[in-house]
């Protein structure tokens, strides 16, 4: 007879909520929001399926992820001054200098966005091997690939399957 849950998947679940568990408290600006804690472990659990890591590649990888995002966010927030600009007033309503000053931010802000993405991606080769960090780049795409349909269901919610 079959056991219901094969060893290996208990192992997963085991890690996945460890990771999940770890992740969270390791955030400083974290409120305990039950939604923010499904979502991640979902994503934990989607990422370490689709690169198929270990117990030992997944501890040494999701903190060098969180700290690459966290990176991401504060650069984001520093630079949300702009946004707020353009949000609020039309560019039209803009002086020159003004407009220069936020298009020159912009620019910037994906330059650093870049140096933040190479510096990681050197951390995320040390290590994971290649093949795994690939699959990482290629679950990003599909998860917000997923994670798009998921909210325009939600958006519509007759248009759901």
């Amino acid at each position: 007879m079959k056991p219901l849950i094969e060893p290996r998947k208990t192992v997963v679940l085991v890690l996945i909520y460890l990771i999940s568990t770890l992740t969270l408290a390791q955030s400083e600006n974290n409120i305990s929001n039950p939604k923010n804690e499904n979502r991640k472990a979902q994503k934990i659990a989607f990422f370490n399926a689709k690169m198929n890591l270990n117990e030992e590649e997944s501890k040494a990888f999701w903190p060098v992820v969180s700290d690459m995002q966290k990176e991401l966010k504060d650069l984001k927030n520093k630079n949300n001054h702009y946004r707020t600009m353009l949000k609020n007033k039309k560019t039209e309503e803009l002086s020159d200098s003004e407009l220069e000053e936020i298009v020159d931010s912009r620019i910037q802000m994906g330059k650093d966005q870049m140096d933040i993405k190479i510096k990681y991606h050197q951390k995320f080769k040390e290590v994971l091997p290649i093949q795994k960090v690939a699959k990482y780049y290629q679950g990003v795409k599909e998860f917000k690939k997923i994670q798009s349909e998921r909210k325009k269901q939600h958006n519509n919610p007759g248009e759901r399957k």
